[in-house]
């Protein structure tokens, strides 16, 4: 295990890294690679998300399909200072599990650009798609 301590300008984050293909932030698990399940659409992320469990994408921490799941807005703006303790985060965006409440003729969610912390709003059936981060519950 490896402890880290970061400071963000929102307060003071603390991290874990679990050494099973992990990474505790605030008391969130999150997958420690957070490229692996690459680039979908907001619906297949969804479901992907799922279906993840121990064994998949370095994992080694006994989680089962189900324990994961896309993080809130909330939780990926928290993430965003503790990126540098993950494997392949991309400078683009990723999804969150956040659904836009404004005005919008089809289905959109809030995403969150990793290089720069800009937030935007994608298209969840869009063909073009945004990387996927599966966080879940701490123990």
């Amino acid at each position: 295990m490896v402890f880290c301590s970061l400071i963000a300008t929102s307060g003071a984050a603390w991290c874990v890294n679990n050494g099973n293909g992990t990474v505790t932030v605030n008391g969130l698990v999150w997958l420690e690679d957070a490229g692996c399940l690459g680039r979908l659409n907001w619906y297949d992320a969804m479901a992907l998300v799922k279906d993840l469990a121990d064994g998949r994408c370095g994992l080694k921490d006994k989680s089962k399909t189900g324990d994961w799941r896309l993080p809130t807005i909330e939780e990926l703006k928290n993430i965003y200072s503790a990126k540098s303790q993950f494997k392949n985060v991309w400078p683009n965006y990723y999804w969150s599990s956040s659904t836009y409440q404004g005005n919008s003729a089809f289905p959109i969610a809030w995403c969150m650009r990793m290089d720069n912390g800009d937030l935007y709003v994608g298209a969840k059936g869009g063909s073009s798609g945004y990387y996927v981060w599966p966080v879940r519950a701490g123990q």
